[in-house]
């Protein structure tokens, strides 16, 4: 499935399952915290959102979102419609 098809839900996950080996069950409500993301990993992730889609993300955002479904809301308010 292409970035194009895929919604932004599924793309996280996807970057989170390949990149930071979240565990298979891992769903949008996930807590961060739960899979055992600490500040570096979150800081990580924030890098790989940046380039990715082209918006600032901090950690502190990371952080605050708590979980993927609170991520892509992050996003869209940044504009990005993925």
């Amino acid at each position: 499935m292409t970035t194009q098809t895929q919604s932004l839900s599924d793309q996280l996950l996807d970057l989170l399952a390949a990149g930071y080996e979240a565990p298979e069950g891992t769903t949008s409500e996930t807590r961060f915290d739960l899979l055992g993301f600490d500040s570096l990993v979150l800081v990580e992730v924030a890098v790989d959102l940046t380039r990715r889609y082209g918006v600032q993300v901090t950690d502190d955002e990371l952080q605050e979102a708590g979980t993927v479904a609170g991520t892509v809301e992050l996003l869209r308010s940044k504009g990005v419609d993925a």
